[in-house]
């Protein structure tokens, strides 16, 4: 062997000293099995889908022995700010199956068709534009949450109607139901329909409370 020829002449008296010279250079070499500890570097990375990383998590746990029920709190740590990070502080799940089996909700929600992903970069980027371009009063702040004007910019483009994402949404359980609106007679035979509130006094795609909605469940 290489490590054997590359011995200083002489250096070998006896048996033992070779042994101890075999042990201390291969065990540079040696693989020691992960712990516990492992699972905390196994972090969401700032570009990873949630449905890439709790793949890449599961496969990291097959290889550590941990009690079931510190994965929760572990993973909770590892993700990125979001809605199923809050799911877990809220209601940490007991296995490693319930776990699973309610990051596949999230996933869903992650992957729904016509909802584009951003990233946290680019996120910040948007929040702090339409900050600097809304540094009103806090009543005009509310006032433009209520009925933002036309050219307002800081909606995510969509690839599909606001009426489809409503509709998976609704599926998924994920959207909240406004309260009613007041009836208006004048309205009653209005052509325009709202599914999200019910209501005749504007349409699916007019709703701004519906636009809020869905930008809520975009960036979180």
């Amino acid at each position: 062997m290489a490590w054997f020829n590359q011995l200083p002449i002489g250096t070998i008296e006896s048996f033992e000293q070779l042994s101890q010279r075999f042990l201390h250079h291969f065990a540079i070499n040696k693989r020691y099995p992960k712990t516990a500890s492992y699972l905390f570097i196994v972090i969401q990375r700032e570009y990873e889908s949630l449905r890439e990383y709790v793949q890449r998590f599961s496969e990291a746990v097959l290889e550590v022995p941990v009690n079931p029920e510190l994965l929760a709190s572990i993973m909770q740590q590892n993700l990125r700010r979001g809605r199923f990070r809050e799911s877990i502080a809220g209601k940490p799940p007991a296995s490693l199956d319930e776990l699973l089996v309610r990051a596949e909700k999230y996933i869903r929600i992650e992957e729904t068709p016509g909802i584009r992903t951003i990233t946290p970069s680019k996120r910040r980027a948007e929040e702090e534009g339409g900050h600097s371009k809304r540094h009103v009063s806090d009543n005009n702040q509310r006032e433009r949450r209520r009925v933002p004007p036309p050219d307002i910019t800081q909606y995510t483009p969509l690839r599909a109607s606001r009426a489809e994402i409503l509709a998976v949404a609704e599926r998924q359980g994920i959207v909240r139901r406004p309260l009613p609106m007041r009836e208006d007679p004048k309205k009653m035979r209005s052509s325009k329909y709202c599914q999200f509130h019910e209501d005749r006094s504007h349409s699916t795609e007019e709703c701004f409370h519906l636009k809020d909605e869905i930008e809520q469940l975009i960036k979180q």
